[in-house]
């Protein structure tokens, strides 16, 4: 077993000894696994790094758990006369979710009116939100000054505001806020808090995509509700968001979610639910259209470093035939000879395939910097690039090193 082992070692260093001896042709059948490795390594690092961001903006506006629940925009001339006759989603719906839905945690409903905002030196018409103390862990959205919307002050329908950052300082300039009155459609409101400043920028091109949350103005629904009393649509939201308990239980949330509301307006469907975690899988499902076109065009880069590699390995045989011929007659086996042929092949890959994760790292930079988007390279997948790269070594040095080993030695001896 000792002198098989030592054999076989032998061999092992017969083939490396060949590669350094012919270290141009070594080179050649390294350039293309180096090239294609190169390839797989950043197109896995461009693929995670646009998953990671699409999952960084969920989760600063409230995960992966949330469902919204929308008004569903129809023509007057497609609409039932059952849904014309619908008020739509309203504050009460909200309330009945909050008390039959099993599956839900948070229910946020959502009232947004164009109001006349006045402050000293200040007047114009903005976006009015009324909403509850839900809205904060909703959307993962919290005070940096003050407190946000509580129980309390929908109870009594209290006339206290919260700003977005870039509206306060809009508003307010240097000065501070918290305890400060402006004016909205003529009632004085109090500030009482100035929420945290939300940024993501998906490139450094790109403009900040949350900036719409630093431009808010939040007062209690009930405050607007009372507001707007004997108004028609008083009670009428312009969206709802829930948060499901557990995100395995999404689909019976959903269901019983469509129940309460169908329930709540006699049978008639004038909502739409949109569910974030099919929103991403439905992205994920498009994305990968794109994935397996970079993975593809680097397998082909690997593939034909790999037929590269066979046919020098092929055009190596040719001209060690007598060689190989000799070691045979002297007593070297069939897998001897494979052997030597296979290490020259794994080893060409497995020194191709680490300069093409090197190369792959540095080709990722530079595209990050390009794009001015950030990329994530991870162990696992320099690893997946590295095994490409020797799967494809031991796969194409297969033919030459068997073609070798079944070399018959007298044949051998007389090829010229």
């Amino acid at each position: 077993m000792r002198k098989y082992f030592f054999s076989i070692w032998e061999s092992v260093i017969d083939g490396i000894v060949d590669i350094n001896t012919h270290r141009s042709r070594s080179v050649l059948q390294a350039v293309g696994i180096i090239l294609g490795v190169a390839s797989v390594v950043a197109t896995f690092g461009l693929i995670e790094g646009g998953k990671r961001q699409m999952t960084s903006i969920y989760d600063m506006t409230g995960g992966i758990r949330k469902m919204r629940v929308d008004n569903k925009q129809t023509t007057d001339a497609s609409r039932s006369a059952a849904e014309q006759a619908s008020k739509g989603l309203t504050y009460d719906d909200a309330l009945a979710l909050r008390q039959k839905a099993r599956h839900l945690e948070i229910v946020e409903p959502t009232m947004q009116r164009e109001s006349l905002v006045r402050a000293q030196g200040f007047e114009k018409t903005i976006e009015v939100s009324g909403s509850t103390w839900g809205y904060s862990p909703m959307y993962n959205f919290h005070p940096a000054e003050g407190r946000f919307i509580t129980d309390e002050d929908l109870e009594a329908s209290a006339k206290v505001v919260v700003l977005g950052q870039a509206r306060r300082e809009q508003i307010f300039g240097a000065r501070p806020a918290l305890g400060q009155a402006i004016s909205i459609e003529g009632s004085r409101y109090t500030v009482v808090g100035v929420m945290e400043k939300k940024e993501f920028y998906f490139n450094k091109a790109n403009d900040n995509a949350l900036d719409w949350m630093n431009d808010m103005v939040f007062i209690p629904i009930t405050a607007m509700m009372s507001r707007m009393e004997g108004d028609k649509g008083a009670r009428k939201i312009a969206f709802m968001n829930v948060q499901v308990r557990d995100l395995k239980d999404m689909d019976d949330a959903m269901a019983e979610v469509r129940k309460i509301l169908l329930r709540g307006h006699e049978g008639v469907e004038d909502f739409e639910i949109f569910n974030r975690a099919d929103q991403m899988r439905r992205m994920e499902q498009q994305g990968k259209i794109y994935d397996v076109t970079f993975l593809v065009c680097g397998t082909i880069s690997l593939l034909v470093g790999g037929i590269v590699i066979m046919n020098i390995l092929l055009a190596s045989f040719n001209e060690r035939v007598r060689e190989v011929g000799t070691r045979k007659a002297l007593g070297a086996t069939g897998l001897n000879i494979m052997a030597q042929f296979l290490v020259e092949s794994v080893v060409v890959t497995i020194f191709g395939g680490l300069l093409g994760v090197a190369l792959g790292a540095g080709c990722t930079r530079a595209i990050s910097n390009l794009i001015q988007q950030p990329v994530v390279l991870t162990p696992q997948n320099s690893l997946i690039g590295l095994l490409f790269a020797v799967v494809v070594g031991i796969f194409f040095g297969f033919y030459p090193a068997i073609k070798a080993a079944k070399l018959n030695p007298i044949e051998a001896l007389r090829y010229e």
